[in-house]
């Protein structure tokens, strides 16, 4: 593929973080922007799932283990990126696991 000869770039994306989209598009056969539109279109959709596994009650929100589990996934591909997660994501991934379990 030419994807890695040639450069792109959105404001605010580092180049270790298009370099990691080239890769994982390459692993997967697929050009650098088909893969982002999917990563993309998943999160979105993840994102509008997570507001479905809420609760109404007094007490805190409940999180589902799908919620968690894609977390953990985030945090996985990431790192199977070579992009390592900042402490914060990790402890923020550490509660979530944690408050699904209650």
């Amino acid at each position: 593929m030419e994807d890695t000869t040639k450069t792109w770039g959105i404001r605010g994306i580092s180049a270790d973080v298009r370099q990691a989209v080239i890769t994982q598009s390459q692993k997967q056969g697929m050009k650098a922007g088909e893969w982002l539109t999917l990563a993309i279109l998943e999160k979105i959709r993840q994102d509008r799932n997570a507001g479905k596994a809420l609760v109404a009650s007094n007490r805190k929100p409940a999180v589902s283990a799908e919620d968690a589990s894609a977390v953990l996934a985030l945090l996985e591909r990431l790192q199977g990126m070579g992009i390592e997660p900042p402490d914060r994501m990790k402890r923020k991934a550490i509660t979530l696991v944690r408050r699904c379990m209650m």
